[in-house]
């Protein structure tokens, strides 16, 4: 019994260092599970030397009423993705400050080179009788720190670089119903063409861009097409490709506009827009 109750006391600097230790392991462990509660959220993928984790995301969608040009308004109904990081809290626990109580007692004894050295025993809070020895008491205070400035800053970049698309929009009749099935796929139709058109407006600016520049700064009336169709000689081949280009373009434009147009009358004068 003596030499077990010899055994129990080790020097004091392992008992105290014991419980720190056990939260410096405690910290590293929980920035461990940060990351991998990060990686948990995406996939994991191998670019070079890099370890790159693309993020998962949640598709939400919702309804708004928003104006639509001439036509009124429409309920829209939009969709954005959402990366799960910037709406999915993160525990971010470390231990700054612990709170452990415990007791030991303490002792004197002579090392092996005659100097004095202190040992302890963790023991009962409570004096027990007929033993005497002094007692340390140790208390250390454990609380979870805010998140990081990077994790904050991430999440702020998250949430503010979204792009919401646009999966479906109903009109609005005049009285402010939602508008007929038939109402809603001519409507369709027309927005269709009408993106259309508006492309097709941008590639005939360039096309007009072109000629002119090949013309040396000639009013694009003056090409070879308006002069009779074949290029001349010392004229550029391709100022005949872009001029018929050009003018096929300009005949499609024509025909998308008389169809929206159409539509329009049909809508106007026969539907009335009713709910």
């Amino acid at each position: 019994m003596d030499g077990k109750e010899q055994s129990d006391f080790i020097p004091l600097e392992d008992v105290v260092y014991a419980p720190l230790y056990a939260l410096a392991q405690s910290n590293q462990q929980l920035r461990i599970q940060m990351i991998d509660a990060i990686e948990n959220m995406g996939t994991v993928r191998q670019s070079g030397q890099d370890k790159v984790v693309h993020l998962d995301n949640i598709s939400i969608a919702y309804d708004r009423v928003s104006p639509a040009g001439e036509d009124g308004y429409s309920v829209d109904n939009l969709q954005v993705q959402v990366p799960l990081l910037s709406i999915v809290p993160l525990t971010n626990l470390n231990v700054e400050r612990a709170e452990i109580d415990f007791s030991a007692e303490v002792r004197a004894e002579k090392g092996r080179e005659e100097n004095c050295v202190i040992t302890a025993r963790i023991c009962a809070p409570e004096q027990r009788k007929g033993d005497f020895l002094p007692r340390v008491r140790y208390k250390l205070n454990v609380r979870s720190l805010p998140a990081t400035e990077g994790i904050l800053r991430l999440t702020d970049l998250l949430n503010t670089d979204q792009i919401v698309k646009k999966i479906d929009a109903t009109p609005l009749a005049i009285d402010g119903a939602l508008s007929s099935d038939e109402h809603k796929t001519a409507r369709k139709e027309i927005d269709l063409m009408k993106a259309k058109v508006r492309k097709l407006q941008k590639l005939h600016r360039k096309v007009s861009d072109m000629l002119q520049e090949q013309d040396g700064g000639m009013p694009a009336a003056q090409t070879s097409l308006k002069r009779g169709g074949m290029p001349k000689a010392g004229e550029s081949s391709d100022s005949g490709k872009y001029a018929a280009a050009r003018s096929a373009i300009e005949d499609r434009i024509r025909s998308y506009q008389e169809q929206i147009l159409n539509k329009e009358l049909e809508l106007g004068l026969e539907k009335d827009y009713e709910g």
